[in-house]
């Protein structure tokens, strides 16, 4: 998924929302975002507390971001950014 894409997506919900990364049942929140060889990797972690999507927005929404792809992290390596789905006020991102 493209960063202008996520970003419209996004939009759409509650600013308040927190922001996590779903992989295999488990749910990793959003701390932040690392730019490297034009791609966005979203950071995780799990002990801090999540982004809320007013935030993460703040963090994508550069002009010179909108066609980077976003990956995270599963595992030992990166996955692409497809979709997500929303659950008791949070948005699940994977």
């Amino acid at each position: 998924m493209r960063t202008i894409d996520l970003i419209l997506l996004l939009n759409d919900f509650k600013k308040n929302n927190h922001i996590f990364i779903e992989v295999d049942d488990q749910r990793l929140p959003v701390v932040d975002i690392e730019v490297s060889d034009n791609k966005i990797f979203l950071k995780t972690s799990s002990n801090l507390h999540g982004l809320k999507n007013w935030e993460f927005i703040v963090l994508l929404n550069k002009k010179e971001y909108y066609e980077f792809p976003i990956f995270y992290q599963y595992k030992n390596s990166h996955r692409q950014l497809f979709g997500f789905r929303v659950a008791n006020d949070c948005l699940l991102l994977g």
